[in-house]
């Protein structure tokens, strides 16, 4: 807290669980959500008169000086005066939460009609990732008015937004954390918000003020500090839960995210790498049925290939006759020809909600799987060891899964894409690549479990030999 604005200076998250680390794993310093490039200050306050002329100074400024009235280590209450307008806000902390409560006195000599206006500042920056990268979400101004929430980022095609009704918050979102002014929709504030070109990011909430000659008015509001777990947000604020973007999927990161929640508090030792591991035997367990069904079609599909090649020289002039025999051959064999691609599409919506879960979940910044290797399972493998290991066991994956005999390209392609996915492992969340690397530990068991379970298709015949069965046949 500073008396330069009656603002916040510093807000530090104390704890290992938000020390941040540069890009080598050393230690920098506390989390603190107050960024010093920040102007004005975050909480900074004006008065302003709603009759003034367009353009015309505030009657308290963002940056006018206080006084200290009182303080200690939970609250505290600072004054200003100026033109017979006096500001008296008091800062009251809650020990319990991540929550800060806000009141505002406002005094006037004269009959005044305005706004109290809050101000949340942070700095971003452009976002310079992508979707193959880890932590590639910017900061951003966050407002919900309305019934609408927006962000905004430095970049943004339109970089000012200003809400369309009541606003119920908006502050500075910070991927894993949000600092945010609550405020009652029944106030009827309005919101703006800013991403400017310079980096710098605004977010101000307008209060109707209506003073009466020698009166008082008195509002408040509750400022969230701190990290954007559900739990944490919904008891300062319900609306503040909505800072919690799962985007497109939402659903299937919420089930996740709340399975290995289940996990982590119910198995020791209370490791979220275990939960991220305890989550893929789950899903593995909820998918068997169906990806057992597809090993199960491609290993017929393998064992009937020698008919399907005799088929296609047998119909060769009439394509028409070849696909319906071919569809009859699959339906007695029990054989989906897109069976192989099912594995696939039943993980791909999982791997996506993965990587959002690891990008805005905050129970999982900074989670340590093995200490010294895995320090934070949102950030990429500082050693490469497990896209390497995982693209391993992707080509054993590829040699124990069955293929047409007559296109053995395709183990060559699989073979180039195991490589081409560990490639891009490298700089994804290590939590992401653990999930698909203990999958496909899982995959291969099953694979050697159908292998042992029914008989290794048979040789194709040789041409000489396809003739004589034609002939016999005619």
């Amino acid at each position: 807290m500073t008396t330069a604005g009656g603002a916040l200076k510093s807000v530090q998250l104390k704890g290992p669980k938000f020390l941040r680390h540069t890009p080598d794993g050393k230690p920098a310093g506390q989390v603190d959500l107050v960024s010093p490039e920040a102007s004005p200050l975050p909480l900074a306050t004006e008065v302003r008169a709603s009759n003034g002329a367009a353009g015309a100074a505030a009657l308290i400024p963002a940056d006018a000086s206080y006084e200290v009235v009182r303080s200690d280590a939970e609250s505290a209450v600072l004054r200003t005066q100026a033109g017979g307008v006096t500001l008296v806000k008091t800062f009251a902390l809650d020990p319990a939460r991540y929550g800060l409560k806000v009141s505002y006195e406002v005094r006037s000599n004269t009959a005044l009609s305005g706004h109290l206006v809050v101000i949340e500042t942070g700095h971003g920056e452009e976002s310079k990732g992508g979707m193959f990268s880890a932590r590639a979400k910017p900061k951003e101004s966050i407002c919900q008015a309305g019934g609408k929430l927006e962000r905004l980022a430095v970049g943004a095609k339109h970089p000012i937004w200003d809400g369309p009704g009541a606003a119920s918050f908006a502050g500075i979102d910070e991927q894993y954390f949000l600092r945010a002014s609550v405020v009652d929709p029944k106030l009827n504030a309005t919101c703006h918000i800013e991403a400017q070109p310079s980096g710098a990011l605004v977010a101000r909430l307008e209060i109707p003020l209506s003073v009466a000659a020698g009166g008082s008015v008195s509002q408040s509001l509750t400022e969230f500090i701190g990290p954007k777990d559900v739990d944490e947000l919904a008891a300062v604020a319900p609306e503040l839960r909505e800072a919690v973007d799962f985007g497109f999927w939402s659903v299937i990161a919420s089930f996740l995210l709340a399975v290995m929640k289940f996990f982590y508090k119910v198995v020791p030792p209370h490791n979220w790498g275990v939960a991220i591991v305890l989550l893929t035997v789950t899903i593995k367990l909820v998918t068997f049925p169906l990806q057992h069904r597809s090993m199960k079609s491609m290993q017929e599909m393998q064992r009937i290939q020698p008919q399907l090649e005799e088929m296609k020289k047998k119909y060769a002039g009439d394509q028409q006759r070849q696909n319906l025999e071919q569809m009859k051959l699959f339906k007695e064999h029990g054989v989906n020809p897109m069976g192989s691609c099912l594995p696939m599409v039943i993980q791909m919506p999982v791997w996506f909600a993965l990587y959002t879960t690891l990008g805005v979940s905050v129970e999982l910044y900074n989670s340590v799987f093995i200490p010294g290797w895995l320090n934070d399972l949102t950030a990429p493998d500082p050693y490469y060891v497990l896209p390497i290991a995982m693209g391993i066991t992707m080509i054993v994956t590829q040699m124990l899964t069955p293929t047409p005999m007559s296109n053995p390209s395709q183990k060559v392609i699989g073979y180039v894409m195991s490589g081409f996915f560990s490639l891009i492992m490298i700089n994804l969340p290590s939590g992401l690549t653990l999930y698909i690397f203990t999958n496909n530990i899982l995959s291969i068991a099953q694979q050697m479990y159908l292998r042992r379970t029914l008989k290794p298709p048979s040789a194709p015949p040789a041409s000489g030999q396809t003739v004589a069965v034609s002939a016999k046949r005619a």
